[in-house]
């Protein structure tokens, strides 16, 4: 049995957003992969330092990690700094060169903690304005991730382009406006009331973002393709 955890933020919890993990789970676990969901919500890539040795108690054979959107919506004003600082108990301003220390400390606790093969993936838009000040920060600490990820070897699988190239051509989004309220009506629809995660993102008139921020079904499932993908290119062993 080969062990894959993927660690990050609600996104990859899946609870908020649609499930990426279980999508793995039900392609490649008979195939004899066991996925570990090490997601919590609200995570900066701080936190999923500080949580690191729950990772690595896994003893996997393959990590994934896709974090950092929060990184980013910490940044869009004052009073999300504010919310994040208060519910991450976070010791610094998020900002891009922190975001850096952090993802470079992630990887090298896992590259020396672990003999699991690693994979990051890049982080998707924070709204589907692709024009906007919130995805000129995606893309930038998008070029971070690759940067710090390049310099040690590992993967950075293209999240961010893959899901670009789905929006439709003359697509005229509404515009992400940095409301809570909308991400906790998404979630009542879908948990409470059963509408799938397309349905909620259509009719906010989203392509693959349910609230702006989080995954609709589509675009979980490039991110279950991506991660197959180098699951099966590159299986994981051990040393």
């Amino acid at each position: 049995m080969k062990e894959v955890v993927c660690a990050g933020d609600s996104i990859t919890r899946g609870l908020a957003s649609a499930n990426y993990v279980s999508l793995l789970r039900d392609r490649l676990g008979p195939d004899g992969y066991r996925f570990v969901n090490a997601g919590v919500d609200g995570n900066l890539a701080w936190n999923v330092l500080q949580r690191l040795d729950e990772v690595i108690a896994c003893r996997p054979d393959a990590v994934t990690l896709l974090v950092g959107t929060n990184d980013v919506n910490a940044t869009y004003d004052a009073r999300w700094a504010r919310h994040y600082r208060r519910q991450q108990r976070l010791p610094a301003a998020p900002s891009p060169q922190w975001y850096r220390r952090n993802v470079d400390a992630i990887l090298d606790r896992l590259q020396n903690g672990t003999s699991a093969r690693l994979a990051v993936l890049d982080l998707p838009p924070l709204g589907e304005d692709l024009s906007s000040t919130m995805n000129r920060r995606v893309r930038e600490y998008n070029a971070v991730l690759r940067e710090v990820a390049d310099g040690r070897g590992v993967p950075c699988l293209p999240l961010y382009e893959s899901l670009v190239a789905l929006l439709p051509p003359g697509h005229r989004p509404p515009p992400y406006e940095g409301r809570l309220g909308l991400a906790l009506r998404t979630t009542f629809q879908h948990l409470v009331l059963r509408r799938s995660w397309n349905d909620i993102s259509a009719a906010n008139g989203l392509t693959l973002l349910t609230d702006h921020i989080h995954l609709n079904d589509t675009a979980a499932a490039v991110i279950a393709d991506l991660i197959a993908e180098w699951l099966q290119t590159s299986p994981p062993r051990r040393n």
